[in-house]
């Protein structure tokens, strides 16, 4: 009997987490009764693989009313940040599917955890060809530009593989990354930009030239430069580094 009992009630709540899941989904749903659902889902459920995978779909549209969406969206960001490290995988896993990554992050940005918001980050990185799918060369821009922030440690090289990518925001914004982490380990991939005088590139060299100048990077093949100039006011001085010359 008591078992019965149990599975009749275990029942009504997951019948009642897929009803208040369906209205969390629901950019057209009545106001209050999506805001009831994800009040419920954020502080109503206790269990994590109940609670995060049916909130989580709120931050996948906007409302034309901007602080009804913040507020529907925070609610939604305090209900999986609650569950601690135990919703790090599902906002991992998250992040590899979706394209809007933003509020994802925030929820990661609260829980304080800064290697494991590396870490969904960089697991959520698309590293096959999806120059015809605008939202994923959007997304790996948006990912790169984040990633910007912090300090990656030994596994720089991998993101070079951005540095050829077709769009030129994403090249930039992967040469931004690179350069900010100050490591000579990833100049050899930065170093053939400085030969680069092409139109679709010209920001990146700008920015390369301007890291060896105030890193002290020794250029690696000087002669290949010849007088030394690398571009108009920079050129190689005597020990292969870049000084600025009027």
């Amino acid at each position: 009997m008591f078992k019965k009992i149990q599975e009749y009630f275990g029942s009504r709540k997951e019948k009642r987490v897929e009803r208040a899941g369906k209205l969390v989904k629901n950019a057209k749903a009545i106001r209050e009764d999506r805001w009831a659902a994800i009040e419920y889902l954020a502080e109503g459920v206790k269990e994590s693989d109940l609670a995060i995978p049916n909130l989580l779909p709120r931050f996948e549209y906007s409302l034309e009313h901007g602080i009804n969406d913040t507020r529907e969206k925070e609610l939604a960001l305090q209900g999986i940040a609650r569950f601690g490290e135990e919703s790090v995988p599902y906002i991992k896993s998250w992040l590899q599917q979706t394209t809007r990554i933003a509020w994802p992050i925030k929820v990661l940005k609260e829980l304080g955890k800064e290697d494991d918001l590396i870490a969904c980050l960089k697991g959520a990185l698309n590293y096959g060809e999806v120059a015809f799918d605008q939202a994923a060369v959007d997304k790996n821009y948006d990912i790169l530009c984040y990633l910007r922030e912090y300090s990656l440690g030994d596994e720089l090289r991998k993101l070079t593989h951005f540095l050829n990518d077709q769009d030129e925001r994403v090249r930039f914004a992967a040469a931004e990354l690179l350069i900010n982490q100050k490591s000579e380990g990833v100049k050899p991939d930065l170093e053939p930009f400085l030969k680069d005088d092409s139109s679709e590139n010209r920001r990146i060299r700008q920015a390369v030239a301007q890291a060896f100048l105030d890193l002290g990077w020794k250029v690696s093949r000087p002669e290949e430069f010849p007088g030394g100039q690398v571009m108009p006011g920079l050129v190689i001085d005597g020990q292969g580094r870049l000084q600025a010359h009027s």
